[in-house]
């Protein structure tokens, strides 16, 4: 080999390795704190550092004013509250250091020292009090007013720990903090309500620019969790007047992700060139029978009823995309839904446990013979007749009870009406529902009141232990004996929830985990390619 070709060896050997080493310098910027890795198809030529989302029919940036779903869903990144939720619904604090309860109707919160608002001022308890304070104020109309209702009293202990004090117990109140947190010097003088201030927060990204086309956010700078060091250094938020303005964007490349809630979205944009995530919604309705009627006090017969209904086909046949199966309020992925609790229908194991309690089937309806009288299995099944798809249900619960040898009488109410029977508990089984909250508490279900009249001296102190513990191991436990005891003696019936869904280009990379409380989990590594 001569000089020359040795030459343009070692050459081409030195610039492989320079090129190789500065590839890995800046990937191991973002990778040491975000354990982020690039897609194998990805370089860093080709990775492109701006984000770009949407909002229909905006109405204020303003986190605590609006009323705009993918306003609440973006400011996440923007403002922060004192304690957020992480993937599994599991709390983590945020702004807030440490939480103390010193009794069930007092909290002692100790703040993070050394964070900075966007605009450079410090952030103390002062910040938190004005948030909270205005919260209160009647005269705001807030999504958040229900977090804060039970709270009479807010004492600043001193520039970085305040205390909450509440009207009355609320189990894992902790939970009720995610609200975000606004600068009270920034709106010192300032009509909160009306104010045209472009807010600021304390989030890894900072508004930068507002028009009625778009707003851009960029990377801040001074933000305080050095963990996370977002790979984006700037998202830019395109402004629709309507939401199928926004399909058409998504359509076109325009836009990067989109949450929606239209079960039907390959009508608007097609089945290609885009990746869907669902997941579990809040809207979760289920039978709650009345334990203390002569035939629901048997356990027996609730659990047979509970196993001789088909939900996967009442889904399918009654509400149809948009919806799934559900068996109970927490099986939105929270971390204390510790084992499934999706029974499948089974008819024959149904049967069998009515057997076994001395029912038999004559002339195909259940009958048995208590203190001499011949009792059949027959109810009245209440449901709001107002309501189009809970009449759907009742009917096919009907049809399908009553090919089991059930009779059901479905009793519609107005709506007036059936609030009022569901108050005062007077139905044999009602079809209702709640909105599931962030909070894995179960007192509307099973503490002293609940609406299925349901009494069990074990579930009652598994509730006392939970209220008042941290400790992990202790809440997994407790939770996991309470699923046990709610299989076998089933005081309701789980039926459905309704469904979200995250749409996102081929082109964004990154760890996509959205929940009922943040779709923009782990924003920091995403990157568009």
């Amino acid at each position: 080999m001569d000089n020359n070709n040795v030459f343009k060896y070692i050459f081409a050997a030195v610039v492989v390795f320079l090129i190789g080493y500065t590839a890995y310098i800046l990937l191991n910027n973002h990778s040491d704190d975000n354990n982020t890795s690039l897609d194998q198809t990805s370089t860093v030529n080709t990775i492109q550092t701006d984000l770009r989302l949407a909002i229909a029919e905006l109405d204020t940036m303003n986190p605590i004013l609006s009323h705009n779903r993918n306003v609440q869903e973006i400011t996440k990144i923007i403002f922060e509250p004192l304690v957020t939720l992480n993937e599994n619904c599991k709390l983590q604090y945020c702004l807030a250091k440490e939480i103390a309860k010193t009794d069930d109707y007092n909290y002692v919160i100790k703040l993070r020292e050394g964070i900075l608002w966007q605009d450079g001022t410090k952030f103390t308890a002062d910040d938190v009090i004005f948030t909270i304070e205005t919260i209160l104020n009647h005269e705001i109309s807030t999504i958040y007013s229900e977090n804060l209702k039970y709270v009479t009293e807010i004492e600043e202990i001193d520039s970085t720990t305040i205390r909450i004090g509440l009207a009355q117990p609320v189990p894992f109140f902790e939970y009720y903090l995610t609200f975000p947190i606004v600068c009270q010097s920034y709106y010192e003088g300032e009509n909160f309500a009306t104010s045209e201030k472009t807010p600021i927060g304390t989030g890894m990204f900072r508004i930068a620019e507002m028009s009625s086309n778009i707003i851009k956010l960029e990377r801040n700078e001074q933000y305080w969790d050095t963990s996370k060091n977002p790979m984006a250094t700037q998202v830019i938020i395109n402004l629709y007047n309507s939401i199928g303005e926004v399909y058409n964007a998504f359509k076109s490349g325009d836009i990067d992700i989109v949450t929606v809630k239209n079960a039907n979205i390959e009508e608007y944009i097609g089945t290609l060139g885009y990746n869907k995530i669902e997941y579990k919604y809040r809207d979760y309705d289920f039978l709650a029978f009345n334990t203390e009627n002569p035939i629901f006090i048997d356990s027996a017969v609730r659990k047979a009823l509970s196993l001789a209904i088909d939900k996967n086909a009442l889904v399918v046949n009654c509400l149809g995309k948009g919806y799934v199966a559900s068996n109970f309020s927490l099986d939105i992925g929270n971390w204390l839904y510790t084992k499934d609790l999706n029974v499948a229908v089974d008819k024959e194991q149904a049967t069998q446990i009515l057997l076994d309690n001395g029912w038999t089937r004559t002339n195909n309806i259940w009958q048995k013979r208590i203190n001499g009288r011949n009792l059949k299995l027959a109810f009245t099944l209440t449901v709001n007749g107002n309501n189009e798809s809970r009449m759907a249900v009742a009917e096919s619960i009907k049809t399908e009870l009553e090919n089991f040898g059930v009779q059901v009488n479905v009793k519609q109410l107005s709506y007036e009406n059936y609030l009022a029977t569901l108050n005062n508990r007077e139905y044999d089984c009602i079809l209702t529902g709640i909105e599931t909250g962030f909070s894995p508490d179960l007192s509307t279900f099973f503490g002293e009141g609940n609406i299925a009249n349901y009494y069990n001296e074990e579930v009652l102190e598994i509730l006392r232990v939970v209220t008042h513990s941290t400790d992990e191991d202790t809440l997994y436990q407790s939770y996991n004996r309470l699923y046990d005891i709610y299989l076998e003696e089933a005081p309701y019936i789980g039926l459905y929830r309704n469904t979200a869904m995250v749409i996102y280009n081929q082109g964004l990379v990154g760890n996509i985990t959205p929940n009922i409380f943040n779709v923009y989990h782990n924003i920091e590594k995403w990157y568009r390619q």
